[in-house]
């Protein structure tokens, strides 16, 4: 349980530092596929700094 708790949550506290997701009004579908492309982006981020 534990060994895939961690990483969900360090995902959910990635996604709360995008402001866009702040106030997000749109359809649930839409949030799902703007989450999957910040996800990509972050990813991107992290591979860069590294």
């Amino acid at each position: 349980h534990a060994k895939f708790r961690g990483p969900g949550e360090r995902a959910n506290a990635q996604l709360k530092s995008w402001k866009i997701l702040r106030k997000l009004r749109c359809s649930p579908s839409k949030a799902g596929h703007l989450c999957k492309a910040i996800a990509v982006l972050q990813n991107h981020r992290v591979a860069q700094a590294a």
